[in-house]
């Protein structure tokens, strides 16, 4: 692991670790599910955070203190491809500045796409089955 915390709450914005040229955020699900992702803990700052099962008010003042001390360039964001996880994009995007993005989904199977806006009837059926429980 390349820096403690790795929760976005918990994360200072002046921290050593927040001067790289690109931090990852990603939902916390994302990281277990892709195995690449999981292995830029090793090599890069990760922030991870859940805006289903935190507070998503907390989560949205902490991005945007991010956004606007963090002493980096880009961000990528990586969240899973169920709708209400999509709230880490409009968040970082909304507060963004002048900092680049880019966005990806992580698939339930483990695939990673570039995220587009947009969502698409699979990740509703993959919120169905996630909330069901089949």
């Amino acid at each position: 692991m390349r820096q403690w915390p790795v929760k976005l709450l918990l994360v200072h914005p002046k921290a050593d670790f927040m001067k790289d040229e690109r931090i990852v955020v990603a939902a916390d699900c994302a990281v277990l599910v892709d195995g690449e992702l999981a292995e830029k803990f090793e090599k890069e700052t990760v922030l991870i955070g859940c805006p289903m099962l935190e507070d998503p008010k907390r989560i949205y003042e902490k991005i945007k203190l991010l956004m606007s001390d963090g002493e980096f360039g880009e961000v990528e964001i990586y969240t899973m491809e169920v709708p209400c996880c999509q709230a880490l994009h409009m968040m970082v995007e909304r507060e963004k500045g002048e900092k680049r993005t880019k966005r990806f989904i992580v698939r339930v199977g483990g695939e990673v796409e570039e995220y587009t806006g947009v969502v698409d009837e699979s990740m509703i059926e993959a919120e169905r089955k996630a909330h069901r429980g089949f």
